[in-house]
């Protein structure tokens, strides 16, 4: 394999996909104020409860010309289990500075083994989470970029991959509730709508979309079209009724039945304050629901993509999926980590990510995606559906469309 020969690393200030949300902020009651709100944010790092996202972009230039990008950026929902904070312009010297000791003139046998360059604990205070996300992508595109091959084509060769499958689609209709579900219907997703439930008023409401949700397949989709239905409450259910599980179980139940035929799949319905109790009240809730024999299923994030949280959530078989939010894993090697845990404790790999990133941080994680035969991806960037849906899609054809070139020329050799 060719090694990875780079000139050097630069990084110019962009931005995101989406803006920045202060999430404990909104869920304790802030005042929508149009698209932005009223008050004081109360996490570091936030001048305002929603503001403007910021991204840095990488150009890493090989010696032979060519370029390669990534883009770090940030999930929308900061200020809880954990995440970074938001990214700010003023941080770009430092990390260029820091990146560059590590990578302008040097050469390395591939992708995985420039990654790891990002782990040096020596600059862990400078390349922390969102930077060694957008790092790791440029490396990775860097590598395909040498070996005129794909994304995916390099991982599965560096981890001894043999085969790989097609993720089904998992789409955000959040943007806006009733528009987006008609054309999740329409587009055949396979799982849908998300919404990203934030607040109480959306709490209220989500019974009666539910059963919206399950009348509209039944007058929109194509016969035999059986979507799951996926609604992620981002913690706010148990806020709303203070963790008191039979009062969550109730109101889980009911939305099941609204469903009808349809699989449910409900993310992080809990509020916990810590990882170790996000995953006790998760356990919990699991043995309840199947003691109560409530046909729902649970997804895991937030705490999940904590730093070294997997295998403790997986150990403890908390959910029946994960939701791998690449950007709170920092580098794609965590990213994939994540996803072999899922694999090896028979955890469904949720391969996610936020309305806030790229089309380049998206095209990446397509590409880690298909090597792995994850479960499901979810699409993005944007919060429009059709853009996250279109960047997704198509960079999967194309991988697939290559990857079975090459397969049918080995065959034809």
């Amino acid at each position: 394999m060719r090694e990875l020969q780079i000139k050097r690393i630069q990084l110019v200030p962009g931005i995101g996909g989406f803006w920045v949300n202060d999430q404990p902020a909104i869920q304790m009651g802030a005042k929508a104020d149009g698209f932005f709100f009223e008050g004081a944010p109360s996490s570091p790092g936030f001048s305002a409860i929603r503001e403007p996202s910021q991204a840095f972009c990488v150009m890493l230039e090989l010696r032979d010309g060519q370029y390669a990008y990534g883009d770090c950026v940030t999930v929308l929902n900061l200020g809880y289990a954990g995440r970074p904070l938001p990214l700010e312009a003023s941080r770009l010297p430092a990390v260029q500075k820091a990146l560059s000791s590590l990578y302008d003139g040097k050469t390395f046998p591939g992708f995985r083994a420039a990654a790891q360059i990002l782990e040096s604990p020596k600059f862990e205070a400078v390349i922390d989470r969102p930077v060694a996300y957008g790092v790791s992508q440029a490396l990775l595109s860097a590598t395909a970029l040498s070996r005129h091959a794909t994304m995916a084509r390099v991982i599965l060769d560096e981890y001894g991959i043999a085969g790989y499958a097609r993720p089904q689609l998992a789409g955000s209709c959040g943007g806006e509730w009733h528009q987006n579900v008609d054309k999740a219907i329409l587009r055949q997703v396979d799982m849908f709508p998300q919404s990203a439930i934030q607040t109480r008023q959306q709490c209220e409401a989500l019974p009666e979309y539910a059963s919206w949700i399950e009348a509209r397949i039944r007058k929109l989709g194509r016969p035999g079209y059986r979507p799951d239905l996926h609604f992620d409450f981002h913690s706010s259910l148990g806020r709303m009724l203070d963790n008191d599980l039979d009062r969550v179980c109730d109101y889980l139940a009911d939305i099941v039945e609204r469903a009808g035929s349809h699989q449910v799949y409900f993310e992080d319905p809990l509020f916990a304050p810590t990882a170790e109790e996000a995953v006790d009240s998760m356990v919990r809730l699991r043995e309840k629901l199947e003691a109560r024999a409530i046909p729902c299923r649970l997804i895991a994030d937030e705490w999940v993509n904590a730093p070294g949280e997997v295998e403790r959530f997986a150990r403890a078989g908390a959910a029946h999926a994960f939701q791998i939010k690449a950007p709170d894993n920092g580098s794609l090697l965590a990213t994939i980590h994540a996803i072999q845990v899922c694999q090896a404790h028979g955890i469904l790999p949720y391969l996610g990510g936020s309305c806030n990133e790229t089309d380049i941080s998206v095209r990446a994680t397509v590409n880690v995606g298909l090597a792995l035969s994850v479960w499901r991806l979810f699409t993005r960037p944007g919060l429009g559906f059709d853009e996250g849906l279109m960047v997704t899609t198509n960079e999967l054809n194309r991988t697939l469309a290559r990857l079975e070139s090459e397969a049918a020329m080995k065959v034809a050799a």
